[in-house]
């Protein structure tokens, strides 16, 4: 290996050390992850609450519909 393929590889591993290092530094830990989805149960709990009467019937229609679709996708 000549002098030029050294550096050019040694680059490349400090690169990709630099990219791992920051990759394990900020990723995101179990607590952050729970915390996440429990706003986000809380956010679709909220939105539901706000529903009208009507809006209701029309999602459990929605609902009813995707299922039979799911249901007719699998008996053939």
């Amino acid at each position: 290996m000549d002098k030029k393929t050294i550096i050019q590889f040694s680059w490349l591993l400090g690169l990709l050390a630099f990219i791992t290092i920051v990759a394990i530094i900020t990723r995101p830990t179990e607590i952050n992850r729970l915390e996440f989805i429990e706003k986000r149960l809380d956010n679709i709990a909220l939105q539901k609450e706000m529903l009208t009467e009507k809006e209701k019937q029309l999602e459990k229609l929605a609902t009813e519909k995707d299922w039979e679709e799911v249901d007719n996708d699998n008996n053939k």
